[in-house]
């Protein structure tokens, strides 16, 4: 487990494991970072899952091995009878055809139509998170501020914390609703940028859609994800400062929509995209360990 006295070391970073040298110690759950004399459930469980794993004819990941860090792999090989990778669980690859916009009782895909490629802003927290109402505040008055269309799916609770001039200006563009349908959203060619705080589905489903990301993760793995999103795959930026601030957020927003340096950004996005789409190919590596895990189960 984690030291106290490592969690106070902030710049502190996982270089103890292979490839991850880049991923902050803070980074990890909070559930991880608990002193011998505290350990919660969730870190017993990893610390028996440990000692089993090896003992294991196989460990599965619902990931893909060409975005894990090569070094980790290579490690993880060495330490565990076979480690197969069978691609992200919660998106089918290749992605399905595009529904008719008419389909959706949303109508967030017909709104999404009249706008232009890679415009669009999507915004959503998922299910679980409720962002504090001075960041959703700031949410609103950056989006309103940066003129950038915008699809936000809120909860219907917490809509109310929104101002009401944000909410009732007749010329903005934007849509909000109480949910959307993410996947088919994200495959849209309208989206430019997804913000999101790092849940897996999101990350997944932006990934596979080729979508940057700005990263506001709040507990449990998101801010790894989201140092991933950023260090690992230049594919997004987590948000200045941790919290959604009016300033932080337009920055984040021109960067990946509108500058020229944010163009690296997007164009990795389209790597990342087409090594994901190539992997869970017929003769992708995903493939090929499905067959192996069919192979050891039957």
């Amino acid at each position: 487990m984690v030291t106290v006295k490592k969690m106070k070391e902030k710049t502190e970073t996982l270089d103890f494991i292979p490839g991850y040298s880049e991923v902050k110690i803070r980074d990890l759950p909070q559930d991880v970072l608990k002193c011998d004399e505290e350990k919660s459930l969730f870190s017993q469980a990893l610390a028996s899952m440990s000692r089993v794993l090896p003992q294991a004819k196989a460990v599965v990941m619902g990931f893909y091995e060409e975005l894990d860090p090569p070094l980790f792999v290579e490690d993880m090989k060495s330490k565990l009878q076979s480690l197969l990778y069978v691609g992200f669980l919660t998106v089918t690859l290749p992605l399905p055809p595009a529904p008719r916009s008419i389909s959706d009782g949303t109508g967030c895909l017909p709104w999404l139509d009249k706008h232009g490629a890679k415009s669009v802003a999507y915004v959503s927290f998922g299910t679980t998170v409720a962002p504090p109402p001075h960041e959703l505040v700031a949410v609103a008055e950056a989006l309103e501020e940066s003129g950038v269309p915008f699809l936000w799916s809120l909860r219907e609770d917490l809509k109310g914390f929104l101002p009401n001039a944000f909410l009732e200006k007749p010329n903005m563009d934007g849509k909000i609703v109480a949910w959307a349908p993410q996947s088919q959203v994200l495959a849209h060619d309208a989206i430019g940028v997804c913000v999101t705080h790092c849940g897996c589905s999101s990350v997944n489903e932006s990934v596979a859609n080729g979508v940057p990301m700005i990263c506001r993760p709040y507990f449990g793995d998101q801010a790894m994800a989201a140092r991933m999103v950023e260090d690992s795959w230049g594919i997004g930026v987590r948000i200045e400062g941790g919290v959604f601030t009016k300033n932080g957020l337009l920055k984040s927003l021109r960067l990946i929509l509108v500058h020229e340096d944010g163009k690296k950004i997007r164009e990795n996005a389209q790597v990342i995209r087409r090594i994901v789409r190539d992997a869970a190919g017929p003769d992708g590596r995903a493939a090929r360990d499905f067959k192996t895990l069919v192979e050891i189960t039957s």
